[in-house]
Order: C-alpha cells, then sequence, then structure tokens
C-alpha cells in the first residue's frame, strides 16, 4: 500500500510540473506569437506611412517623399495616426502605449544627398540619346574660347602697331609738320577725312532701350506670379554670381575680362549630367512648355538665374547666352584678317585726332561686333533656331549695322541648323549653376505642389519637411507584458 501511495504522490508531482511547464511553454509561445504579430503590424503601420507620399511630386517629378509635417499638423499628427493604425490591426488584446519617430532622414539632409540620389536612381541615362554629349560634341570641348594666349596675342599687337604709330608719327612731324599731319591722318592719306559712325553707339541705343525686351519674341507670355523667398528651400543657400558685359567696349581691359566670363563650363557638364537631362525632362523652358498648371512658366530659367519673376529670369538667362557667345565669337573674330581690317579701317576714322589709340579701338571694335553677333544668335536662338556653337566667315551673319535689321534673320535663316540650340544652352548654364540648380529644383517642385486648386496639391507642403526615412520606437503592453518594437523604413 505504501508504494502506491509513493507513486501516486510522484505522478501528481509529474502532472503538476508537466502542467506548469505546459503552462509555461504556452505562456512563451503565446508571448513570442503576439511579438511577431507586433513586428508584423508595426512593419505594415510603416509601410502604410510610407504609402502616403506626395502624389503630385512623384507624379510629376518622380521624386518619393512624405511630409514630415502631416499637412502642417506637426510629427505628433504622424505618431497619432500611427497608433491608430497599430491599435486596428493588433486588437483588442494589445494596449498600444506610445509610438515615437526617431532617426528621420531629410529630403535637405546633408546639401541634398538624398535628393541627388533619388535623381540619380531613379533618371535613366541612355548615352546614345544624351543630349549631354551633344553638348560635348557641338562644342569639342571648347569652355573657353579665348585663352590666355590669344589675349597675348592681342597685347602684343596693340603695343607693336602702337609703336609703329609712334614712329610715323615722328617721322611725319619731322618731314611735314604737324599741321600736315592732321590733314591726312594715317589710314587715309591724302583724302579728305569723312565722317565714320561708331557701332558702339548705335549697340548703346539698344542697351539703354533694354535689349531682352526687344529681343523676345511676340507670342512668348511671362507669367504675373511672383516667388516668395522665404518659404522656398533655396533661401539663403544660394550664393552664385555671374558677371555682365560692359556693353559701352571703351575699356580693353574689361573687354579681356568679359570674354572669360562665360567659359569654364565643361567639367560641371559632365558630373552634372544625369540631373541636367532630368531638368530637360520634367522641366519647362521658354521654348519647351511642357505642362501647362506651373507657378512659373520659365521654369528652367529659374534653376539659373533664381529671380522672382519671369521676367526677370528672363533677362539674366538672355545677358548669360549673350556672354557665352560674345567669347565664342571674340574668339573667332580676332583669328578673321579680313573682319579685323574693317575695325581697323573704321578705328581709324574715329581715332584720327589721336592715331596712338587706334590699336586698341580695333580690338574694342572687335568686340562690339563680337557682341552684335551674340545679339543675333540669341534672337534665333529665342525663336526656335540652331546656332553654330563656333563662327567661320560662312556663317558669321552680321556686319555694323545689323541691329537695326534683326527681322531679316528669320527670313534667310542660317542653312546650319546642327547647332546648339536655346535648352542647350541652358543646360551650359544649369551647369555653372551648381548646387543652387538643385535647390532651386526642390523651389520649382514645392511651387508647383502647392498651388490652389491644382489636382494633387497640398498648399501646406513644404521641402524643408520631406523625409525619406524614418524609424519608429513603438511601446505595446499584452497580457501585462510591455513590448519595445523598434523599424525602420524608407524609400
Amino acid at each position: 500500500m505504501s508504494n502506491k501511495g509513493y507513486v501516486t504522490i510522484f505522478v501528481s508531482i509529474m502532472l503538476v510540473v508537466m502542467l506548469i511547464l505546459t503552462t509555461a511553454v504556452i505562456h512563451i509561445v503565446d508571448l513570442s506569437s503576439a511579438k511577431t504579430k507586433q513586428v508584423t503590424a508595426v512593419s505594415s503601420v510603416t509601410s502604410s506611412e510610407l504609402a502616403n507620399y506626395n502624389r503630385f511630386i512623384f507624379d510629376r517629378y518622380h521624386i518619393l517623399l512624405l511630409d514630415g509635417n502631416a499637412g502642417n499638423r506637426g510629427e505628433g499628427a504622424l505618431e497619432a495616426e500611427m497608433v491608430e493604425l497599430l491599435k486596428e490591426d493588433l486588437g483588442e488584446d494589445y494596449q498600444v502605449n506610445d509610438i515615437e519617430l526617431s532617426g528621420m532622414v531629410h529630403l535637405m539632409d546633408d546639401n541634398l544627398a538624398e535628393f541627388k540620389k533619388q535623381l540619380n536612381d531613379n533618371f535613366i541615362y541612355d548615352a546614345a540619346d544624351s543630349g549631354i554629349d551633344m553638348i560635348k560634341e557641338k562644342t569639342a570641348g571648347n569652355d573657353e574660347p579665348v585663352n590666355e594666349e590669344t589675349l597675348n596675342n592681342m597685347d602684343a599687337d596693340i603695343a607693336g602697331e602702337q609703336e609703329e604709330i609712334r614712329k610715323e608719327e615722328e617721322e611725319k612731324e619731322q618731314s611735314e609738320g604737324e599741321e600736315d599731319f592732321e590733314q591726312n591722318p594715317p589710314g587715309d592719306p591724302g583724302e579728305e577725312r569723312k565722317e565714320v559712325i561708331d557701332p558702339r553707339d548705335t549697340l548703346k541705343s539698344y542697351t539703354d532701350a533694354g535689349l531682352a525686351r526687344i529681343l523676345l519674341p511676340e507670342d512668348v507670355e511671362l507669367g504675373e506670379n511672383i516667388v516668395d523667398y522665404s518659404i522656398m528651400p533655396s533661401a539663403g543657400k544660394c550664393k552664385a554670381t555671374f558677371g555682365e558685359i560692359d556693353t559701352s567696349f571703351s575699356d580693353i581691359d574689361r573687354m579681356k575680362l568679359d570674354t572669360g566670363k562665360g567659359s569654364g563650363w565643361g567639367d560641371a557638364l559632365t558630373t552634372g549630367g544625369e540631373a541636367l537631362l532630368y531638368v530637360r525632362k520634367h522641366f519647362n523652358s521658354l521654348t519647351d512648355r511642357k505642362f501647362d498648371d506651373t507657378y512659373l512658366n520659365f521654369e528652367m530659367e529659374y534653376l539659373i538665374a533664381g529671380k522672382p519673376t519671369d521676367g526677370a529670369n528672363y533677362k539674366t538667362v538672355v545677358d548669360r547666352i549673350l556672354l557665352i557667345r560674345f567669347g565664342v565669337n571674340f574668339g573667332s573674330i580676332v583669328l578673321d584678317a579680313k573682319k579685323m581690317s574693317e575695325c581697323s579701317l573704321i578705328a581709324w576714322g574715329l581715332t584720327w585726332f589721336f592715331p596712338f589709340l587706334q590699336p586698341v579701338v580695333k580690338y574694342l571694335l572687335a568686340g562690339c561686333w563680337a557682341y552684335i553677333e551674340a545679339i543675333a544668335d540669341v534672337y534665333l536662338l529665342l525663336r526656335g533656331h540652331k546656332v553654330p556653337y563656333l563662327k567661320n566667315e560662312a556663317n558669321w551673319v552680321t556686319d555694323f549695322e545689323s541691329l537695326s535689321h534683326l527681322d531679316d534673320y528669320l527670313d534667310e535663316p542660317s542653312d546650319e541648323e546642327s547647332g546648339l540650340d536655346y535648352n542647350d544652352y541652358l543646360t551650359i548654364l544649369m551647369a555653372m549653376a551648381g548646387d543652387d540648380m538643385y535647390y532651386r529644383m526642390l523651389d520649382v517642385m514645392q511651387m508647383n505642389a502647392t498651388q490652389e486648386g491644382v489636382e494633387g496639391s497640398e498648399t501646406s507642403f513644404r521641402m524643408v519637411n520631406a523625409i525619406t526615412a524614418f524609424g519608429i520606437n513603438a511601446s505595446i503592453t499584452y497580457k501585462g507584458k510591455e513590448f519595445d518594437i523598434y523599424e525602420e523604413a524608407g524609400y
């Protein structure tokens, strides 16, 4: 009997132990299953939140971003939304104590690193159809058309001619006297002096009247909207400057400086190729309007100039294309003996009273002529034509009187239509803008994404709040056990 009692006790103890172990295992399995469910639910919540990306920005520009400010309601609103989603997914057995956002990665962090990454990831660079490659081919990589050697040769030529004039003056003074010298100035011996019109005066009448306005095609509309810089992503970020040409052409040193202001864009064109092609595909310009619902009509021009209105951006871009064309044209004209001879002849007529100035005025007139040719170039570019990058006798189109008949160029446009067009020059100028272009791209995206009445726009959206990745710390209680779940998510 006693042995049976021991067996009964032993079996009872074993049953209790097995029950305890079974209960513990069930509890552990239950908690493990609960944690798995929580992890899955938290992951689902983060995915749901990522699905709230800005639809307008994605549909128009293929950039994924989330408004970290929840439509001007703050980060707390995002956290509250995720708490409600998590409660719905988990059910009544779970208590969601708190969700806290952490580790947010903003689109504008680290000098726009996230934005640049998406541009590179989402844009397919096809070298065979690359507008960048075409520009390099048409310009032959010549982003410094007036090099130091050309300027040094010009200085040497001026010095040499001035020395010859000095010697001629001395000889004439000795043989004929000063009075006879004045009656028969160098360059026109034995003939009565005729009045010579200075082409620089004609040019001044155009620049004073507003050259950009004169060049504007009649069918182009300037928008009336004004950019509010105080809420733009580029506020305080853009520092690039761009010099202007002294169109008086009265100072040889200043003109030499101006010839180089449009140079040095080759490397930037190469390193920013994908972004530049992306811009050409998604942004409007004066000659290529892709969308009718944009805040600014001239978007690519804004990326270059960053001015508050279409008119100001247009004028700035025209001035900068003129600067590039001026340098290229000047580099061509100083190598053209026939054109330099014509400049020399006019210079003699303008400096008969002081022949020592003739060599300098000759090059200043060459600069003036190069600028007149640049005006004709821009006139054609704005009207959809292509212009050869490097000029020669065959494709040079102007003379010193050309400003009075610019309209004639449309009647007989150049047969050479394989040069660069207006958007190609915008691409060059955007390359020169560097990181300013990227910040202004975000400006344009924000302006368009916040317009009232535009489908998909959100008036409260600001790029400064845009995030591309985040983490959440979720505190959840299940049957008295508190769990801390961490999840990271991003595009």
